[in-house]
């Protein structure tokens, strides 16, 4: 089973810094958390630093999820993020 991780730049504003959000859905339940923006990183590289974040805090990888990786699988539609898969091989 493979898990999809959508994570998405959010712009600064008057009350908050730029961040990067990461969001996805597991047994039913939408996990969503939020990293500042790592201004050391650029690109998908950013991006991955915010799906190691929700992967460390909310998704506790247990016998059910025993592989961990994290998996670069391509730019959004409205190039405001990234997906990223964590789970099984997507080769089959």
């Amino acid at each position: 089973m493979t898990l999809a991780i959508h994570t998405r730049f959010h712009p600064a504003t008057d009350k908050r810094a730029a961040r990067i959000g990461a969001t996805c859905v597991r047994m039913g339940r939408i996990e969503r958390f939020s990293i500042g923006y790592p201004h050391e990183l650029t690109g998908v590289d950013a991006h991955a630093a915010a799906a190691k974040a929700i992967i460390a805090s909310k998704l506790q990888f247990t016998h059910d999820w025993p592989d961990s990786s994290l998996r670069y699988c391509g730019e959004t539609l409205d190039g405001k993020g990234y997906v990223f898969s964590v789970g099984a091989s997507l080769e089959a």
